[in-house]
C-alpha cells in the first residue's frame, strides 16, 4: 500500500494521474499535510463535506495567494485598470458573499435555463456540423471550447467574434491557480487583465444606455430590497467568474468525455440506444474527472476535522477529485455506470453557499453535446498521432492539453 508521502501535489506527474496519491491519502491519512506546500489536503467525501458546511470556519475569504504578484503587476490594476478584482463571489464568505450570490442569482435562474433548450441544441449541431467532415479532430479546439464560449458569449450579449480575446482572458485568470506561473507571464496577465475590465466596463456603460436581453444587462440592473447594486468593480468580479465558469470548467468536462468514450468503447452505443442516458453520463464525467480537483479555504480559528488537529490560519485545500472517487460512498468509483444511484451525489461543482452558480447551465451543455455525439458518432478512438494524453499543469483544475480522435460518422 502506497503512502502519501510517496507523492507530491506539485509533481506533474501527479496532476496528470492523481488517483493513487488519493487512494494513500484516503486510506492512510485522509486530512494529509503536505511537506512541500504546508497545506492540508482534505481528501474524504464526508470530511469535505463538514467543511464545506462550515464556513464561519473554513473562509473562502483566505487572505492569501498561491503566488506573490510581481509589483510592476499590483502597478498595472492600480495605474492602468479598475484595480485588482474585489472578493464577490468565490473568494468571499457572508454576509458580504450573500448579497452577491443574490443579486447574482436574478442572472442565473433557473427559469432563464430552462427555456434554453432549444437555443444550446441549435449551437451544439452547428458545432458538430462543422466537424462533419473530419476523421480525425482535435477535441479541444473543435468541439470542447467552442461549445461553451460560444454560449458564455451569447448569454453576456457579448460578440462571437471576440471570443478569441475571451478565452485569452479566460486562460489567463486561470493559470496562476497552477502555482507555476513565471514572474514574467504574471506581469503579461494583469495586462490581459486589464484589457477584460476596459472592455466589459464599455459593455456595461452600454448596458446603461440601452439595455438588452442577457446576463449582462441583469448584472446591471439586478436589485434586492435593502440592497445597494453592483459597482462596476464589482461587477467585472463577477463576469470574470462567470467567463472561468462558463467555459474553463465545461470545456474540460467535455474534452474529457470524449476520451472517456474513447476509454470505454461500448458506453458510446449504449448512449445512442437511450439518450437519456447521456444524463447520468455527464454526471459521471463529473465525478470521475472532476474538473475542478480542489479549492482551497483557510481556517478561522483551530479546529479538528477527520481526526487531524488544525491550526488557525491553516490553508485546507479540498480535494474534490479525491472525495468524488471514496469508496465509502461511491460503489466502483473508477468506473462510468450510467445507472448509478443518486447520479448527482458528487461535489464537482461543490456544495452549500458556495455551489457553482452556473452548475445547472453547464450540465445541460455537457448532457446536449454527448446526445448530439451519439445521434452523428458511431465509434470514437484515440488518433494515432496521440501518443500520450497530457493536462494542464495545475494544482486546482483538471484539463486535457489536446485530444486527437478518430471518428467513424453516422
Amino acid at each position: 500500500m502506497s503512502k502519501p508521502s510517496e507523492f507530491s501535489l506539485i509533481d506533474p506527474a501527479v496532476q496528470a494521474c492523481p488517483y493513487p496519491f488519493y487512494s494513500a491519502m484516503r486510506n492512510e491519512d485522509p486530512v494529509y499535510e503536505m511537506p512541500e506546500t504546508g497545506f492540508y489536503i482534505v481528501s474524504r467525501y464526508a470530511d469535505c463535506m463538514e467543511a464545506l458546511g462550515k464556513p464561519e470556519i473554513f473562509s473562502s475569504k483566505m487572505g492569501f495567494r498561491i503566488m506573490d504578484e510581481p509589483d510592476e503587476a499590483k502597478r498595472i490594476y492600480a495605474e492602468e485598470g479598475f484595480g485588482e478584482f474585489v472578493d464577490t463571489l468565490v473568494t468571499n464568505d457572508p454576509p458580504s458573499h450573500t448579497r452577491f450570490r443574490g443579486l447574482v442569482n436574478r442572472a442565473f435562474t433557473a427559469l432563464r435555463v430552462s427555456k434554453m433548450q432549444p437555443y444550446l441544441e441549435q449551437v451544439i449541431s452547428e458545432c458538430f456540423d462543422q466537424l462533419k467532415s473530419k476523421s480525425d479532430i482535435e477535441v479541444v479546439s473543435a468541439l470542447a471550447i467552442p461549445v461553451p464560449m460560444k454560449i458564455i458569449a451569447d448569454q453576456l450579449g457579448v460578440s462571437r467574434s471576440d471570443m478569441d480575446k475571451f478565452k485569452s482572458w479566460s486562460d489567463a485568470a486561470v493559470e496562476p491557480l497552477g502555482g507555476m506561473v513565471t514572474p514574467e507571464r504574471q506581469i503579461e496577465i494583469a495586462g490581459l487583465m486589464v484589457e477584460f475590465q476596459h472592455y466589459f466596463a464599455a459593455r456595461i456603460e452600454e448596458r446603461r444606455v440601452q439595455p438588452r436581453d442577457d446576463m449582462l444587462n441583469d448584472l446591471v440592473y439586478a436589485r434586492i430590497d435593502g440592497e445597494q447594486p453592483l459597482t462596476v468593480p464589482e461587477m467585472l468580479s463577477v463576469i470574470l467568474q462567470l467567463l472561468v465558469a462558463g467555459n474553463e470548467t465545461t470545456t474540460n468536462t467535455i474534452a474529457s468525455g470524449v476520451l472517456l468514450l474513447c476509454r470505454n468503447p461500448g458506453i458510446l452505443g449504449q448512449l445512442r440506444e437511450d439518450p437519456d442516458r447521456c444524463i447520468n453520463f455527464a454526471e459521471e464525467i463529473l465525478r470521475t474527472e472532476s474538473p475542478v480537483q480542489g479549492l482551497f479555504r483557510m481556517t478561522t480559528q483551530a479546529t479538528e476535522l477527520g481526526g487531524k488537529a488544525i491550526p488557525s490560519g491553516a490553508v485546507v485545500n479540498l480535494r474534490y477529485g479525491s472525495a468524488n472517487r471514496d469508496e465509502k460512498v461511491f460503489e466502483c468509483p473508477e468506473q462510468i455506470k450510467l445507472n448509478r444511484e443518486r447520479p448527482r451525489n458528487h461535489l464537482a461543482f461543490g456544495y452549500g453557499i458556495h455551489t457553482c452558480i452556473g452548475s445547472q447551465l453547464a450540465r445541460r451543455e455537457i448532457e446536449y453535446t454527448f446526445r448530439e455525439m451519439a445521434r452523428r458518432v458511431k465509434s470514437v478512438k484515440l488518433s494515432p498521432s496521440q501518443k500520450n494524453v497530457e493536462y494542464q499543469p495545475s494544482l486546482i483544475l483538471r484539463g486535457l492539453k489536446e485530444l486527437h480522435v478518430e471518428c467513424e460518422w453516422l
